[in-house]
């Protein structure tokens, strides 16, 4: 885990992050589980909905596993292939009818159309640490970012890749929004923190999530590198301060009559 420890560690150092990069892995059996993982469930008798259990990770520098018994939100459950949710169940229409879209109908297309899922089946849940300290080697990273900070790193993908990062947005599901999406495709992805991040897992207003394939991380830290070194870092840049500036005519008086230097007169 070398590298991936070490990416964590240099992102924090070139972008001055808040909170820790964490660093996300799909388990596919009981036996890819890390060692020394928390898990709610077992360990605190409590469940966690997804955004909390990042904030966890992120703020806490927790490591922690998240199986189907753990979740305490249906989307998480939904998208990550942990329950079964399928058209024609008798609760099925009313719950994709209530994401945010006015019309039913049109949300049902939507879920069906748009929604990011993967297969049934296909794991029993996540595993989650501090990009840092993380004993595993990740799929995929989230980085809850300023926009300054995310800024810079849009600015290293083109810097990379000579392409816009392309991204979709919505308001709503952002756990869902800033992983599936990534896992399936391989993209980096930048996600708006929805109402639960707010309200239940202390987001701060000014963050946005920032999505990193693994197979990626490398190519992030060395278009932020230089970057830097040409002098467009993060910790490079800077608001400037204009020195002697334009004051008003009292101020050039009284500056007169005390000896001082007078300037420019302030007008508006």
């Amino acid at each position: 885990m070398t590298d991936y420890n070490k990416y964590g560690r240099e992102l924090d150092e070139l972008l001055k992050l808040r909170y820790a990069p964490i660093a996300i892995k799909l388990l596919k059996t009981e036996d890819d589980i890390p060692e020394g993982s928390l898990r709610p469930k077992r360990d605190l008798g409590e469940h966690l909905a997804l955004c909390q259990a990042f904030a966890m990770v992120r703020r806490q520098r927790t490591s922690l596993v998240l199986l189907k018994e753990d979740h305490w939100c249906v989307w998480p459950l939904i998208s990550f292939g942990l329950v079964e949710f399928r058209k024609g169940e008798d609760y099925y229409d009313q719950v994709v009818s209530i994401n945010f879209i006015e019309d039913p109908q049109k949300a049902k297309e939507f879920f069906e159309k748009n929604y990011p899922r993967l297969e049934n089946g296909g794991n029993i849940g996540l595993a989650m640490a501090p990009l840092d300290t993380c004993n595993f080697e990740p799929d995929l990273v989230l980085i809850y970012a300023r926009p300054a900070q995310l800024r810079n790193m849009v600015m290293a993908v083109k810097f990379k890749t000579g392409e816009l990062l392309k991204s979709e947005f919505d308001g709503a599901d952002s756990c869902v929004y800033s992983t599936i999406p990534v896992l399936k495709t391989g993209d980096y992805r930048i996600t708006v923190p929805d109402p639960g991040e707010y309200e239940r897992a202390l987001t701060d207003e000014d963050e946005m999530i920032f999505s990193v394939p693994a197979a990626k991380l490398a190519e992030l830290l060395d278009g932020l590198k230089k970057l830097s070194d040409r002098g467009f870092g993060y910790r490079q840049l800077f608001m400037e301060m204009k020195l002697d500036f334009a004051r008003p005519q009292f101020y050039d008086d009284l500056f007169k009559r005390w000896g001082l230097e007078q300037g420019e007169i302030w007008k508006r």
